[in-house]
């Protein structure tokens, strides 16, 4: 029903816009005509003399030049790499007569299209085109279906939105995006918005892959690889897609600085025994007078004062322990309260 529809208002707005024209040439013709020549034998040859006359004067609000409308636009101005697309709100899906704009085609009976005159129009076939507008970026519009007999090529904004894309229409203008990425723009013309674009097979290329990540991630201010292929799998930057980013000399330095040394950078507890720092250094490579190759610290925090044991193996380290805790503890008469260390093991 909604393909129907949509067709209706095609149909309806296209016959309202050759209406319009038809209604003031022929007025302007008659007038030029009588004018010219009252004498029943001149009236037609002053006609066609008007109407030739009327139609150099005519311009093109689309292009600017004269001699056409917009109506006859995508049929005489428009070049062979060019194609002209109605953006269409009410449109159920994305819609061509030219078989040469597919990129992937398959060739089946999808069914029919009543256009607005009552036509019945076959879907004959469906597939990919990929559409390279004046933002030098690719949209790739999935699902477009062949109807041979269909005048406008459609772009379904409805089917953009579902696929995460952004349409807005403001000022006679529009614009497509998706996150902060511009892929499309166009312009309002008489009751309809349209955007002029050039087809470009998906494996066309003009730079290598390498090169290809590397401008975007600096057009894309030195985005992320991870963000950069993020983009390509939504398909939003596909010529990025599988390639690595190699190191960009500009994040790497912009990323360096220097850390500045703080003013105040020591912080000593209150009292004796609160902290003591322990650490074991071993195996040296000469043992010591007694046979020993490793030695164990313990450091106090408040008054940095050191206890060194020599040990012959590692496991000594726990018995050095318990002999520097009762030590200590006698000694200061005050109570070990923490044993910090790098938790190496020992």
């Amino acid at each position: 029903m909604a393909m129907v529809e949509d067709s209706m208002l095609n149909e309806e707005a296209r016959r309202k816009e050759q209406g319009m024209s038809f209604e003031s040439e022929a007025l302007i013709t008659e007038r030029q005509g009588r004018s010219k020549s009252r004498r029943p034998q001149n009236r037609e040859k002053s006609k066609d003399k008007s109407k030739g006359k009327f139609k150099s004067k005519i311009k093109c609000y689309h292009c600017g030049k004269h001699g056409h409308i917009i109506r006859e636009y995508n049929y005489v101005n428009i070049t062979s790499q060019d194609t002209y697309w109605v953006i269409d709100s009410g449109a159920s899906f994305h819609v061509t007569s030219r078989r040469d704009l597919f990129t992937s085609y398959t060739d089946d009976d999808y069914g029919q299209v009543r256009m607005g005159n009552d036509h019945v129009s076959k879907i004959v076939g469906m597939g990919e085109i990929c559409l390279e507008i004046s933002t030098n970026c690719r949209l790739v519009l999935k699902n477009v279906r062949h109807v041979p007999d269909m005048r406008l090529n459609l772009i379904s904004a409805g089917v953009l939105d579902d696929e995460g894309y952004k349409n807005e229409f403001y000022s006679g203008k529009w614009k497509l995006s998706k996150r902060s990425l511009v892929l499309a723009r166009g312009k309002k013309e008489s009751t309809l918005y349209s955007t002029q674009a050039k087809v470009s097979g998906r494996d066309v290329n003009t730079l290598s892959n390498n090169s290809s990540i590397e401008l975007w991630h600096k057009r894309l201010g030195h985005m992320s690889e991870k963000g950069l292929q993020t983009l390509a799998r939504r398909e939003v930057l596909i010529e990025v897609k599988g390639t690595s980013l190699k190191g960009c000399v500009d994040c790497l330095a912009g990323k360096q600085h220097r850390v500045s040394f703080q003013k105040n950078s020591t912080h000593r507890k209150p009292n004796i025994l609160d902290i003591v720092h322990s650490d074991v250094c071993g195996p040296m490579p000469t043992k010591s007078h007694g046979g020993a190759r490793f030695f164990v610290t313990f450091i106090d925090d408040h008054s940095r004062k050191v206890w060194a044991y020599a040990l012959k193996t590692k496991d000594q380290v726990l018995d050095m322990l318990k002999e520097f805790h009762v030590t200590v503890e006698r000694e200061t008469r005050k109570t070990l309260k923490c044993i910090r260390s790098d938790n190496g093991g020992e």
